[in-house]
């Protein structure tokens, strides 16, 4: 996981379109929470959480009623998640399904933790923030996409699905998660609440040898992402000492120098020789 905290460039996207279709004016938006056009363009882009915290806030001082982050579930593109609810849906079991998910999570934001928890006959599903209490916008959408696509993949109704679920003081989702007949309490952040079996269950896409496959690409992906950081950490080695390149690839993992040489070279576009040299 990268230290900078972001939030996909495509769940920004389902954000402003979402904005606009409420009437709020777009260029105003991202002007105001300081977000570049051009980091919404194309896939697995990232936008620094904190920027978009201010957009949430923005669209609130804007006029957007209680409810935003809850209807922006209705206009939510698939695209939001970058692939990641067709590894959930195929997957044989509730519990494999979550387990993809409270892994792989970090890969579209790394602001916001899913952890499944056990204990006392159920299955709890928590949404913390990472570094601070996500905007209620947020928290509702979040809160209410999961309740839904659980429910969905399960082929039940969502208050045959869940116990109950915990909402912070200032969610406004507990309208809609009441009238389909789901116990709704407060607390410091959201949990979903299940019966324990419920976990076992089988999906209704279950498809495995689909699933195999959005597993293995994930995976590759989470390892590129692991890649990716250790050079960024090679990157301040070099500029912070005077270690030998070599013991900069050793640290990092790479058996043979010229492996870690040419990986520098195709992420930053020079050797690491040449960006010492050019510092």
């Amino acid at each position: 996981m990268t230290s900078q905290p972001f939030i996909s460039s495509a769940f920004t996207r389902t954000i402003l379109s979402h904005a606009q279709q409420s009437g709020l004016c777009r260029d105003q938006l991202l002007e105001r929470a300081g977000i570049c056009l051009s980091w919404l363009d194309g896939q697995g882009l990232h936008v620094p959480a904190h920027l978009v915290e201010q957009l949430w806030s923005e669209c609130e001082r804007q006029g957007a009623g209680a409810t935003f982050g809850c209807e922006l579930v209705n206009g939510m593109a698939t695209t939001s998640l970058q692939g990641l609810n067709i590894l959930l849906d195929s997957a044989a079991t509730l519990r494999a399904s979550l387990a993809c998910f409270t892994e792989y999570l970090p890969r579209v934001t790394n602001y916001v933790q899913a952890h499944l928890e056990e204990v006392d006959g159920q299955a709890r599903l928590h949404l913390r923030g990472v570094y601070q209490a996500p905007h209620f916008f947020g928290l509702d959408a979040a809160t209410l996409s999961l309740v839904r696509n659980i429910a969905r993949r399960l082929g039940r109704a969502p208050g045959e699905v869940f116990v109950g679920v915990t909402l912070t003081p200032e969610q406004a989702a507990g309208e809609w998660l009441r009238s389909v007949g789901i116990k709704v309490s407060r607390g410091p952040h959201p949990c979903l609440l299940m019966a324990l079996d419920t976990l076992d269950e089988p999906l209704l896409g279950a498809n495995p040898f689909l699933h195999q496959s959005m597993l293995r690409h994930w995976q590759v992906e989470a390892a590129q992402h692991v890649r990716s950081d250790s050079l960024e950490l090679a990157r301040h080695w070099l500029t912070a000492g005077d270690q030998p390149i070599e013991r900069i690839a050793e640290r990092l993992g790479y058996r043979q120098p010229s492996n870690f040489i040419r990986a520098f070279r195709k992420h930053f576009g020079i050797t690491p020789k040449q960006f010492r040299l050019g510092l």
